[in-house]
Protein backbone atom coordinates (compact mmCIF):
# COMPACT_ATOMS: atom_id res chain seq x y z
CA UNK A 1 0.00 0.00 0.00
CA UNK A 2 3.01 2.27 -0.19
CA UNK A 3 4.71 4.62 2.25
CA UNK A 4 3.05 6.75 4.95
CA UNK A 5 3.87 10.41 4.20
CA UNK A 6 2.32 13.71 5.20
CA UNK A 7 2.07 14.99 1.63
CA UNK A 8 4.28 16.17 -1.21
CA UNK A 9 5.70 19.63 -1.74
CA UNK A 10 6.84 21.14 -5.05
CA UNK A 11 9.30 18.75 -6.64
CA UNK A 12 7.79 15.84 -4.74
CA UNK A 13 10.88 14.97 -2.70
CA UNK A 14 10.02 16.00 0.88
CA UNK A 15 6.91 15.75 3.08
CA UNK A 16 4.64 18.71 3.60
CA UNK A 17 2.94 18.82 7.01
CA UNK A 18 -0.78 18.48 7.39
CA UNK A 19 -1.90 17.24 3.97
CA UNK A 20 -2.66 13.62 4.81
CA UNK A 21 -1.41 10.24 3.74
CA UNK A 22 0.25 9.67 0.36
CA UNK A 23 1.01 6.44 -1.45
CA UNK A 24 3.53 7.97 -3.85
CA UNK A 25 6.97 8.99 -2.63
CA UNK A 26 7.87 11.52 -5.32
CA UNK A 27 6.22 13.39 -8.15
CA UNK A 28 8.10 13.91 -11.41
CA UNK A 29 8.19 17.33 -13.01
CA UNK A 30 5.52 16.66 -15.63
CA UNK A 31 3.00 15.95 -12.85
CA UNK A 32 3.82 18.97 -10.72
CA UNK A 33 1.14 21.13 -12.32
CA UNK A 34 -1.46 18.52 -11.35
CA UNK A 35 -0.22 18.62 -7.76
CA UNK A 36 -0.35 22.43 -7.67
CA UNK A 37 -3.56 22.91 -9.67
CA UNK A 38 -5.75 24.02 -6.71
CA UNK A 39 -3.19 26.72 -5.89
CA UNK A 40 -2.81 27.80 -9.51
CA UNK A 41 -6.54 28.34 -10.13
CA UNK A 42 -6.82 31.04 -7.46
CA UNK A 43 -9.62 31.81 -5.01
CA UNK A 44 -12.43 31.65 -7.58
CA UNK A 45 -11.18 28.33 -8.92
CA UNK A 46 -10.94 26.82 -5.43
CA UNK A 47 -14.47 28.01 -4.66
CA UNK A 48 -15.65 26.20 -7.80
CA UNK A 49 -13.81 23.02 -6.75
CA UNK A 50 -15.53 23.13 -3.36
CA UNK A 51 -19.00 23.66 -4.83
CA UNK A 52 -18.72 21.12 -7.67
CA UNK A 53 -21.00 19.82 -9.13
CA UNK A 54 -23.26 22.69 -8.03
CA UNK A 55 -22.93 26.48 -8.35
CA UNK A 56 -22.46 26.12 -12.09
CA UNK A 57 -24.44 26.75 -15.24
CA UNK A 58 -27.69 24.77 -14.95
CA UNK A 59 -26.87 22.55 -17.92
CA UNK A 60 -23.40 21.77 -16.58
CA UNK A 61 -24.72 20.92 -13.11
CA UNK A 62 -27.37 18.70 -14.70
CA UNK A 63 -24.73 16.90 -16.77
CA UNK A 64 -22.65 16.11 -13.70
CA UNK A 65 -25.64 14.84 -11.72
CA UNK A 66 -26.80 12.66 -14.60
CA UNK A 67 -23.27 11.31 -14.96
CA UNK A 68 -23.32 10.31 -11.27
CA UNK A 69 -26.48 8.33 -12.02
CA UNK A 70 -24.75 6.64 -14.97
CA UNK A 71 -21.86 5.64 -12.71
CA UNK A 72 -24.21 3.99 -10.20
CA UNK A 73 -26.11 2.20 -12.96
CA UNK A 74 -23.20 1.05 -15.14
CA UNK A 75 -21.12 -0.18 -12.20
CA UNK A 76 -24.22 -1.84 -10.69
CA UNK A 77 -23.32 -0.30 -7.33
CA UNK A 78 -25.14 -1.67 -4.30
CA UNK A 79 -25.01 -0.78 -0.63
CA UNK A 80 -22.05 -2.30 1.16
CA UNK A 81 -19.82 -2.66 -1.90
CA UNK A 82 -16.32 -1.13 -2.02
CA UNK A 83 -15.77 1.56 -4.64
CA UNK A 84 -12.64 3.51 -5.60
CA UNK A 85 -12.28 6.62 -7.77
CA UNK A 86 -8.82 7.13 -9.27
CA UNK A 87 -8.05 10.81 -9.87
CA UNK A 88 -10.99 12.00 -7.77
CA UNK A 89 -10.11 15.70 -7.75
CA UNK A 90 -12.23 17.48 -5.11
CA UNK A 91 -14.09 14.24 -4.51
CA UNK A 92 -17.66 15.16 -5.38
CA UNK A 93 -18.34 11.95 -7.31
CA UNK A 94 -16.88 9.78 -4.54
CA UNK A 95 -19.07 11.56 -1.98
CA UNK A 96 -22.13 10.87 -4.13
CA UNK A 97 -21.27 7.19 -4.14
CA UNK A 98 -20.96 7.23 -0.35
CA UNK A 99 -24.50 8.67 -0.14
CA UNK A 100 -25.65 5.62 -2.09
CA UNK A 101 -24.48 3.43 0.80
CA UNK A 102 -21.17 2.50 -0.80
CA UNK A 103 -17.84 2.17 1.02
CA UNK A 104 -16.33 4.88 -1.20
CA UNK A 105 -12.64 5.82 -1.49
CA UNK A 106 -11.03 8.55 -3.60
CA UNK A 107 -7.39 9.09 -4.53
CA UNK A 108 -5.75 12.11 -6.15
CA UNK A 109 -2.16 13.19 -6.71
CA UNK A 110 -2.80 16.68 -5.28
CA UNK A 111 -2.73 17.00 -1.47
CA UNK A 112 -4.68 20.26 -1.81
CA UNK A 113 -7.41 18.45 -3.76
CA UNK A 114 -7.62 15.81 -1.05
CA UNK A 115 -7.80 18.54 1.58
CA UNK A 116 -10.81 20.03 -0.23
CA UNK A 117 -12.42 16.58 -0.59
CA UNK A 118 -12.01 15.85 3.12
CA UNK A 119 -13.24 19.31 4.09
CA UNK A 120 -16.40 18.89 2.01
CA UNK A 121 -16.94 15.34 3.26
CA UNK A 122 -16.80 16.57 6.84
CA UNK A 123 -19.25 19.39 6.14
CA UNK A 124 -21.67 16.96 4.48
CA UNK A 125 -21.28 14.27 7.11
CA UNK A 126 -20.07 11.92 4.37
CA UNK A 127 -18.40 8.59 5.10
CA UNK A 128 -16.18 8.85 1.98
CA UNK A 129 -12.45 8.30 2.49
CA UNK A 130 -9.77 10.29 0.67
CA UNK A 131 -6.01 9.79 0.33
CA UNK A 132 -3.20 11.41 -1.65
CA UNK A 133 -1.76 9.09 -4.29
CA UNK A 134 -0.44 8.92 -7.84
CA UNK A 135 -2.97 6.90 -9.84
CA UNK A 136 -0.20 5.70 -12.14
CA UNK A 137 1.49 3.67 -9.40
CA UNK A 138 -1.03 2.99 -6.61
CA UNK A 139 -1.46 -0.60 -5.40
CA UNK A 140 -4.76 -1.39 -3.68
CA UNK A 141 -4.40 -5.15 -3.27
CA UNK A 142 -7.39 -6.18 -5.43
CA UNK A 143 -9.77 -5.20 -2.63
CA UNK A 144 -12.52 -3.23 -4.47
CA UNK A 145 -15.73 -4.28 -6.21
CA UNK A 146 -15.79 -1.32 -8.60
CA UNK A 147 -13.43 1.39 -9.86
CA UNK A 148 -13.92 4.65 -11.73
CA UNK A 149 -11.82 7.18 -13.61
CA UNK A 150 -14.05 10.16 -14.39
CA UNK A 151 -12.62 13.01 -16.49
CA UNK A 152 -9.19 12.10 -15.10
CA UNK A 153 -7.39 9.78 -17.51
CA UNK A 154 -6.60 12.58 -19.97
CA UNK A 155 -4.39 14.15 -17.27
CA UNK A 156 -2.00 11.20 -17.57
CA UNK A 157 0.57 10.65 -20.31
CA UNK A 158 0.54 6.95 -19.39
CA UNK A 159 -3.04 5.63 -19.48
CA UNK A 160 -1.64 2.09 -19.47
CA UNK A 161 -0.29 2.67 -15.95
CA UNK A 162 -3.63 4.00 -14.72
CA UNK A 163 -5.49 1.02 -16.17
CA UNK A 164 -2.94 -1.31 -14.54
CA UNK A 165 -3.60 0.47 -11.23
CA UNK A 166 -7.34 -0.09 -11.68
CA UNK A 167 -6.74 -3.78 -12.27
CA UNK A 168 -4.63 -3.99 -9.10
CA UNK A 169 -7.50 -2.34 -7.22
CA UNK A 170 -10.27 -4.70 -8.34
CA UNK A 171 -11.30 -8.09 -7.13
CA UNK A 172 -11.58 -10.70 -9.89
CA UNK A 173 -14.83 -9.93 -11.67
CA UNK A 174 -14.85 -6.31 -10.47
CA UNK A 175 -15.95 -3.57 -12.85
CA UNK A 176 -13.99 -0.56 -14.11
CA UNK A 177 -15.77 2.42 -15.69
CA UNK A 178 -13.87 5.03 -17.69
CA UNK A 179 -15.57 8.31 -18.60
CA UNK A 180 -13.51 10.63 -20.80
CA UNK A 181 -13.64 13.30 -23.43
CA UNK A 182 -12.38 11.87 -26.70
CA UNK A 183 -9.11 12.37 -28.56
CA UNK A 184 -9.99 16.00 -29.36
CA UNK A 185 -9.14 16.88 -25.76
CA UNK A 186 -5.50 17.00 -26.95
CA UNK A 187 -6.43 20.17 -28.82
CA UNK A 188 -9.35 21.52 -26.81
CA UNK A 189 -7.33 21.34 -23.60
CA UNK A 190 -4.47 23.51 -24.82
CA UNK A 191 -5.82 26.61 -23.08
CA UNK A 192 -5.70 24.81 -19.72
CA UNK A 193 -2.18 23.59 -20.45
CA UNK A 194 -1.05 27.11 -21.35
CA UNK A 195 -2.69 28.66 -18.30
CA UNK A 196 -2.06 26.05 -15.61
CA UNK A 197 0.57 23.71 -17.08
CA UNK A 198 -1.67 20.65 -16.66
CA UNK A 199 -1.45 17.57 -18.86
CA UNK A 200 -4.37 17.61 -21.29
CA UNK A 201 -4.40 14.62 -23.62
CA UNK A 202 -7.13 12.61 -25.30
CA UNK A 203 -7.46 8.95 -26.17
CA UNK A 204 -9.55 7.17 -28.76
CA UNK A 205 -11.97 4.42 -27.68
CA UNK A 206 -10.01 1.95 -29.80
CA UNK A 207 -6.78 2.64 -27.91
CA UNK A 208 -8.46 2.46 -24.52
CA UNK A 209 -10.17 -0.82 -25.41
CA UNK A 210 -6.82 -2.28 -26.46
CA UNK A 211 -5.17 -1.14 -23.22
CA UNK A 212 -7.98 -2.64 -21.16
CA UNK A 213 -7.61 -6.02 -22.86
CA UNK A 214 -3.82 -5.87 -22.54
CA UNK A 215 -3.99 -5.18 -18.79
CA UNK A 216 -6.24 -7.91 -17.50
CA UNK A 217 -9.76 -6.83 -18.50
CA UNK A 218 -12.38 -8.43 -20.68
CA UNK A 219 -16.10 -7.95 -21.42
CA UNK A 220 -15.23 -4.43 -22.63
CA UNK A 221 -18.32 -2.45 -23.59
CA UNK A 222 -18.81 1.06 -24.89
CA UNK A 223 -21.90 3.13 -24.11
CA UNK A 224 -23.12 6.12 -26.12
CA UNK A 225 -24.69 9.13 -24.45
CA UNK A 226 -26.89 11.83 -25.92
CA UNK A 227 -27.48 15.43 -24.87
CA UNK A 228 -29.01 14.31 -21.56
CA UNK A 229 -32.21 16.30 -21.84
CA UNK A 230 -35.94 15.80 -21.71
CA UNK A 231 -37.97 16.22 -24.89
CA UNK A 232 -41.42 17.64 -25.43
CA UNK A 233 -44.39 16.51 -27.52
CA UNK A 234 -43.84 18.92 -30.39
CA UNK A 235 -43.14 17.08 -33.67
CA UNK A 236 -39.67 18.61 -33.92
CA UNK A 237 -38.79 17.45 -30.40
CA UNK A 238 -40.02 13.92 -31.08
CA UNK A 239 -38.07 13.75 -34.34
CA UNK A 240 -34.90 15.01 -32.63
CA UNK A 241 -35.35 12.45 -29.86
CA UNK A 242 -35.61 9.61 -32.39
CA UNK A 243 -32.66 10.83 -34.44
CA UNK A 244 -30.26 11.59 -31.59
CA UNK A 245 -29.03 8.02 -30.85
CA UNK A 246 -28.03 7.44 -34.48
CA UNK A 247 -26.53 10.92 -34.83
CA UNK A 248 -24.43 10.59 -31.70
CA UNK A 249 -23.21 7.15 -32.68
CA UNK A 250 -22.12 8.35 -36.14
CA UNK A 251 -20.39 11.43 -34.72
CA UNK A 252 -18.94 9.65 -31.66
CA UNK A 253 -15.34 9.58 -32.98
CA UNK A 254 -15.37 13.36 -33.20
CA UNK A 255 -17.10 14.92 -30.23
CA UNK A 256 -19.03 12.71 -27.86
CA UNK A 257 -18.04 11.58 -24.39
CA UNK A 258 -16.44 8.14 -24.07
CA UNK A 259 -17.94 5.66 -21.60
CA UNK A 260 -16.17 2.29 -21.38
CA UNK A 261 -16.87 -0.48 -18.90
CA UNK A 262 -14.71 -3.58 -18.43
CA UNK A 263 -14.49 -6.53 -16.08
CA UNK A 264 -11.26 -7.53 -14.31
CA UNK A 265 -10.03 -11.08 -14.88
Amino acid sequence: MGQRLQGLEAGGTRPVPGTGRAHNRRVDQRKQAEVEYPERVGDAGRAWLRSKPFANEPRETARHLIDAGYVIELLDLRAGQRFVELGCGPGWMTRFMARHGIDAHGYDISPAMIEIAREQAEQEGSSAHFETADFESLDLDRSFDAALTYDALHHSAHPDLVIATAHRALKPGGLLLISEPNWKQRYQGRDATDQYGTTELGYSPRRLKRLLKDHGFDDVRRFHNNRKRLFGNRPGDVLAHLAEPLTYRVLAPFWTQIWLRARAR
